[in-house]
């Protein structure tokens, strides 16, 4: 396989386990955030002229859910202006070569609401919400992604979403596990949902369901996510358990009593959620892990 594969957001909590895992990492071009800016239509255009490149893996996104929904609704913010409009750029940059140039979107859960009127978990082929006022700022914004992935490049593009992404180890980044268990040991802890239903991703294998992706040439919607559900409770119970040997030790609370509690948006937590990868697992030829397998593979690699 000849021609270098482009990686936007390398330095990230996926993107960089990624680089360290992927069996292509000596055909990985990784520039740094820094010298990239995908919001510069210019500057992506001269380094596509500058470079022979076969694929590209879109990790670069604004993930902070939080400060997204500030900017709720402003297009000219940084959510909106990385997420979209450095998407359409890079797109664009593509368009041109797609029958040469692989472009695979990562993607997330929270493109989809997590609704009573719609909840997951989630086939692959389940449609994105297009209505901006029943999931959070961030979740549109990338769902606004894939629908210009789509129907720019249409079937020569491939979109992977995940779900709570974790590792074991990441300098740089907490995740979904050890940003509560590194609160647990401060005694800073809050209660956890037990009303909530999550997957979660274990980056390991998204790397190599996205080896598999870019060698075998797949194109389409795929999934990469633990093989069953669970609620933030118990994912986090079992984690104290397998990681400090203690029983019992989180307090519960709904995500009802929570949102009626605070001035939380109801759009940044999905009630239900969750990704299925039954069609993923088939189309790859691999088997995901169960959200204990996560945890029990993340404690072998040292977690906590």
């Amino acid at each position: 396989m000849k021609g270098l594969i482009l990686v936007t957001g390398s330095e990230g909590l996926v993107g960089s386990r990624f680089v360290e895992l992927s069996e292509l990492k000596d055909s990985l071009h990784l520039p740094k955030e820094v010298e990239l800016d995908i919001t510069d239509k210019s500057e992506l255009k001269a380094v596509f002229r500058s470079f022979d490149f076969r694929a590209v893996v879109h990790f670069a996104a604004f993930t902070d859910v939080a400060k997204a929904e500030e900017e709720r609704g402003d297009k000219y913010g940084d959510c909106w202006q990385v997420n979209v409009e450095g998407t359409r750029n890079l797109v664009e940059a593509v368009k041109p070569h797609k029958a040469r140039i692989h472009f695979i979107q990562i993607s997330t859960d929270m493109v989809f609401s997590g609704s009573t009127w719609d909840p997951g978990a989630y086939k692959e082929d389940h449609s994105p919400e297009k209505d901006s006022n029943k999931v959070s700022w961030y979740g549109f914004t990338k769902a606004e992604a894939e629908r210009i992935v789509q129907s720019t490049l249409g079937a020569s593009a491939t979109v992977l979403r995940i779900i709570y992404p974790v590792r074991a180890k990441f300098d740089k980044k907490l995740d979904y596990i050890r940003k509560p268990l590194q609160l647990y040991d401060e005694g800073k802890l809050y209660p956890m949902f037990t009303d909530q239903q999550i997957s979660i991703s274990f980056v390991d294998e998204v790397s190599l369901a996205l080896d598999k992706i870019i060698i075998e040439g797949y194109r389409g919607i795929f999934h990469a996510a633990s093989r069953d559900t669970t609620t933030p409770h118990k994912l986090l119970s079992f984690c104290l358990e397998k990681t400090r040997g203690i029983k019992n030790a989180v307090k519960p609370t709904t995500l009802k009593e929570f949102l009626q509690k605070t001035e939380a948006s109801a759009q940044r937590y999905p009630k239900f959620g969750g990704l299925r990868v039954e069609e993923t697992e088939q189309k790859l030829g691999m088997r995901f892990s169960t959200w204990k397998q996560i945890v029990e593979k993340l404690v072998n690699q040292g977690l906590g």
